[in-house]
């Protein structure tokens, strides 16, 4: 049933069909909408500031008495100037002396409003023009009114800050206790929080008696916001886990295969990984449909771990999918899996957009039949016409790649029930944060590296010390081992590093038969073939794009250069750096930057210099940057929450966990009356979460 929250702005006060019209195009068409758009700030006008003690850039409050007030021609037009002077005496030379008022553009009753002699006040944004301060189109205030707390809303094109400001109270007095609520009036009760009205009419209208004069917003209101939409984050999460627990999956034991799959590697498993093997060889041996993130740093052996998993579903009959982000590093996985698939007798297959007709049609024919044990492959595994023989296990590397809706495409494919499905992920984050941003998986954490691992000597320098590079990348080469060169772009530009450019001068340096350069505007073969030179020493240089990020393994590549790192984030280096040092020798990596560099990227470098922990990398990461850029934006949620910081509310956080879990203790499918409002929200939020995903 419609409400008050559906009728159109064009029904508050001063908004027309044209001011309408510039709402709509920024997606406010209903009063409900407008509530939503939330002040970026506040202008305290309560306190005026004398004008002796202005400052160049703040916004002000001021009263004064107008000595000079006269209009004046402009572009055919008529402005308007005014020059308010204290009303009382200041001292000479103790700051600014008078208050220059400028209307570009004249309105109606200026001359009457600022006859000379009326005392008056406005309020503004003070600019120092020539040693005189000035305040261009100043808001009027009531002289002898108490001042406000007015909220700075974010600009909208073709819509006056003054008829927004109208609109939006005339919102919040006409519809704001019409806002639903997800936390039944139960749960409020019991934990002492507003209803979602009560907070949206204190952050647009707050009270000036109780408002805290050295916060930016009404904290305790934000707060109850926050917690409104990490509570339906946590609602939409358990019911999806719910979701993708339901039915049954085929069961394989562990048996022998797993003791000789651990065993078939060229090393022995780390404390770590054996006891990620256990934690997954027991999922599997379930007929409850397992679904597991198995999270770790770079180069801590989450493919050996994953492999030991195939052989299982293998023995039991079962075959495996692995689904890879791009096609390099399905190939790459192909190749690294291939040696310890056919000691074990795994037959391994290899399915992405780059084959030909004939090689798919042969490929999904052999997949129908069973004749391909362990499948390797990119987006092209989620095509309807893919079918299996018996799909018993669905690995997806790198999680922050893949949609959840995407992953689920393959969650149907089973022939004797639902596969299992184990999901990777390099970007470790804190356990506490993991469970929550992948609350439809359990989790299972590879905290330790091999071994022996030396961990690569990372450094920072300016571009200007290229003779610095170049003497790196020689010793590198002079050592037997292979360098990567990456650029933030394929062509070079003014702002930007590119591959061309950097592998032209590599070229004049080192020859052009030892410089390769790669990147995604090649095809998948000439990739292949420029990997296979480097990883043979054919090459001992290459140059190219964050294609070289993930799962590229060279294991006698010992330097990794990356040219303009400040444009790159934490995790994205790290990712970057872990291309080398991974046979145990000596490694490098150099960070070039641009000067001047800015303070934030300045202290990524740094972080990356600090340490080679890519939890504690993490950590940083999500302080300086925020999960976005951690997870990227296909994975729901880890991006889409526009009140709360999971940097910032992780004890908000906690608590929607709680206030979700009672909810759905009670009411598992949120049928009840009083959860209308969260199984809509819900269901709004998975449609948006598809949307997302599906548009790439």
């Amino acid at each position: 049933m419609p409400t008050l929250l559906d009728h159109l702005v064009e029904t508050l006060p001063g908004i027309g069909p044209t001011t309408g019209r510039h709402l709509r195009e920024r997606g406010y068409a209903t009063i409900g909408d407008l509530l939503w758009l939330l002040p970026r700030g506040y202008d305290d006008q309560r306190t005026p500031t004398p004008i002796d003690r202005l400052q160049d850039g703040q916004y002000a409050v001021v009263e004064g008495v107008v000595r000079r007030a006269r209009s004046y021609p402009r572009g055919g037009r008529m402005g308007f100037e005014a020059r308010v002077a204290p009303k009382e005496v200041q001292s000479e030379g103790s700051g600014y002396q008078e208050l220059k008022l400028v209307w570009f553009r004249a309105i109606p009753g200026l001359g009457r409003r600022f006859a000379e002699g009326e005392t008056v006040r406005v309020a503004g944004k003070v600019q120092d023009y020539r040693g005189t301060a000035s305040m261009a189109h100043p808001e009027s205030l009531p002289a002898d009114a108490p001042g406000a707390i007015e909220p700075r809303y974010p600009e909208i094109p073709g819509v006056r800050r003054k008829i927004l400001r109208r609109a939006i109270r005339a919102a919040v007095d006409r519809a704001a206790a019409e806002v639903p609520d997800l936390i039944p009036a139960r749960l409020r009760a019991a934990i002492g929080v507003s209803t979602m009205g009560e907070a949206l009419r204190e952050i647009h209208v707050p009270d000036p008696e109780t408002f805290a004069a050295d916060l930016d917003t009404p904290h305790l209101a934000h707060q109850r916001i926050a917690l409104e939409e990490l509570v339906l984050w946590e609602l939409a999460l358990r019911l999806r886990r719910a979701s993708e627990r339901g039915g049954v999956a085929q069961g394989f034991a562990v048996g022998p295969a797993v003791s000789t799959a651990s065993a078939a590697f060229a090393f022995e498993l780390t404390p770590a990984q054996k006891s990620a093997v256990a934690e997954i060889s027991a999922a599997i041996a379930s007929e409850a449909p397992m679904r597991r993130l198995l999270q770790g740093d770079v180069g801590c052996g989450k493919t050996a771990v994953a492999m030991v998993a195939c052989a299982q579903v293998h023995a039991g009959g079962g075959q495996a999918v692995f689904l890879a982000p791009t096609e390099l590093l399905a190939d790459q996985h192909a190749e690294t899996l291939r040696p310890t698939a056919q000691k074990l007798g795994l037959r391994v297959g290899v399915l992405t957009g780059a084959l030909s007709k004939d090689q798919r049609r042969s490929m999904l024919d052999r997949l129908a039949t069973g004749a391909v044990d362990l499948v390797v492959g990119t987006h092209a595994l989620l095509s309807g016409e893919v079918r299996f023989s018996n799909l018993g296990l669905v690995i997806v590397d790198e999680q922050h790649r893949f949609g959840v809706a995407q992953r689920l495409r393959l969650g149907n494919r089973g022939a004797r029930g639902r596969p299992h499905l184990l999901v990777m992920t390099a970007t470790p984050i804190p356990r506490s944060l993991a469970l929550v941003l992948y609350a439809g998986l359990d989790l299972t954490s590879i905290d330790a590296k091999p071994p022996g691992r030396i961990p690569v000597t990372t450094k920072m320098l300016p571009r200007s010390k290229r003779d610095t590079v170049i003497r790196q990348i020689a010793r590198a080469i002079e050592a037997g081992g292979r360098a990567f060169v990456v650029c933030p772009a394929i062509s070079a530009s003014d702002e930007l590093v590119g591959v061309d450019r950097t592998a032209a001068e590599l070229q004049a340096e080192f020859g052009n038969e030892r410089v390769g350069r790669i990147h995604g505007q090649l095809s998948g073969e000439e990739r292949r073939e420029l990997m296979r030179a480097f990883s043979d020493g054919e090459l001992q240089v290459l140059v190219g794009t964050t294609v070289l990020e993930v799962g590229v393994d060279v294991p006698a590549a010992n330097l990794m250069v990356i040219e303009q790192a400040e444009r790159f984030g934490i995790a994205q280096l790290h990712q970057l750096r872990g291309r080398v040092g991974r046979a145990g020798q000596r490694s490098a990596c150099l960070l070039t930057f641009v000067e001047p560099i800015s303070e934030e990227a300045e202290s990524r470098l740094e972080a990356l210099c600090e340490t080679d922990d890519g939890f504690v990398l993490a950590e940083r990461d999500l302080e300086l940057r925020g999960p976005g850029h951690l997870f990227g934006y296909r994975q729901s949620g880890a991006s889409g929450l526009q009140f709360a910081s999971l940097a910032q509310d992780q004890t908000l956080l906690g608590r929607a966990g709680e206030l979700a879990d009672r909810i759905i203790g009670n009411d598992p499918n949120l049928s009840a009356p009083e959860h209308a409002s969260a199984r809509a929200a819900v269901e709004r939020w998975e449609r948006n979460a598809a949307v997302r995903e599906d548009a790439g």
